[in-house]
């Protein structure tokens, strides 16, 4: 029964992991491509469901991440991933960069200071 009990619970790790991912991924897309025309509740209502999502992913970790590393790895990566991410989309909005120039600039002044800069 413990047996049965500790796969369940990895089984929900696993979930909750790869909801923690696709949420985060998808919000970054969504949010470096349109957070400078959306409401600013789109913003606080992401903020709340990822925050739980990336904690419960912590909390109960998946049989890919029970050990520390792995964890550690997901702890750090989960947010930088977000915040490359949409960094790397946000030059795209409003539209396309002229360049290849004019894209890393407009990626590292979105990493400094917000896709909305």
């Amino acid at each position: 029964m413990n047996a049965e009990r500790c796969r369940a619970a990895g089984r929900i790790g696993d979930v909750l992991t790869l909801a923690c991912w696709v949420t985060a991924l998808g919000g970054a897309v969504y949010f470096g491509l349109a957070s400078c025309g959306t409401y600013a509740w789109h913003k606080i209502a992401f903020r709340w469901l990822a925050s739980l999502l990336y904690v419960l992913a912590l909390v109960l970790p998946g049989h890919g991440s029970t050990k520390p590393g792995a964890r550690l790895r997901f702890a750090l990566g989960l947010p930088l991933s977000y915040v490359l991410l949409e960094s790397a989309v946000a030059p795209f909005y409003p539209g396309l960069p002229e360049s290849l120039t004019e894209y890393l600039q407009l990626f590292v002044t979105a990493l400094a200071f917000g896709p909305c800069s």
